[in-house]
């Protein structure tokens, strides 16, 4: 690994964020690589052949410094849960400027890592910067949401859920917003609500977390049948989830 690229670099994000969107707003990033590299790294990565396609990375960047590798460095980085390795590499991809295909995710990639890492402050303004540049989706109004739940704006939070519950298009997204709804549900202790949210999860997504969750809230509303049965799809779901002690 490159010694430049060990340790976060943090200080000043939210001052080269608000540097680099103006760019990013004026400027189309390119619809194709101009690097004959590019297409042999991102099927290393395709194939989650980490080290190889790192390997690969690291050389391109030390040759030319290019915005492409570096994002793709820490997307790489970011899909192996290395977030804080990541973000010094979305700092370059990020200075880098729209020079590369798919450069305006860097944004919301660099939140997603600063979040992760607890950097909460920045990667506020990473996703604030998100979704100015993709105004109708829902993933930036989503973690914008998780943000205000951790510091009790819960007004907020609701707002920002219901909007991106409106914009998610897959029952997968949509289930995950009506359960941290729930969760918003359950902070102001209302039960009913909670439990309603629940129900429309595991409808649109069957998950054993929704499904043990469900189960607590029909306990505590004294609802013991239901409470049954959503534990009982709680094991069923998880079994069929996780895989076996023994693979």
């Amino acid at each position: 690994m490159l010694l430049a690229a060990c340790a976060p670099a943090t200080d000043g994000s939210i001052q080269r964020l608000d540097a680099a969107l103006p760019r990013f707003q004026s400027e189309d990033p390119p619809a194709k690589s101009v690097d004959e590299r590019a297409a042999a790294i991102r099927l290393l990565l395709g194939q989650a052949r980490w080290k190889s396609a790192q390997a690969e990375l690291e050389r391109w960047w030390q040759s030319e410094a290019a915005g492409e590798a570096a994002f793709l460095l820490g997307w790489m980085h970011h899909k192996q849960g290395h977030f804080a390795l990541a973000l010094p590499w979305l700092e370059r991809a990020l200075a880098a400027g729209p020079t590369y295909p798919k450069a305006r995710q860097v944004f919301f990639l660099f939140g997603r890592c600063l979040q992760e890492s607890g950097h909460l402050k920045e990667a506020r303004r990473a996703y604030e910067a998100d979704g100015l540049l993709y105004p109708e989706g829902g993933d930036s109004p989503f973690r914008l949401a998780l943000l205000d739940f951790e510091e009790g704006q819960l007004v907020s939070c609701e707002a920002r859920l219901i909007t991106a519950l409106e914009r998610f298009d897959t029952p997968r997204e949509k289930a995950k917003v009506l359960a941290h709804l729930a969760d918003l549900h359950l902070a102001r202790d209302e039960l009913g609500p909670a439990r309603a949210r629940l129900e429309e999860c595991v409808k649109l997504y069957p998950h054993y977390e929704a499904f043990y969750k469900l189960s607590k809230v029909c306990a505590r509303l004294g609802d013991e049948a239901a409470a049954q049965a959503a534990l009982e799809q709680h094991r069923y779901w998880r079994e069929r989830t996780q895989p076996s002690r023994g693979q």
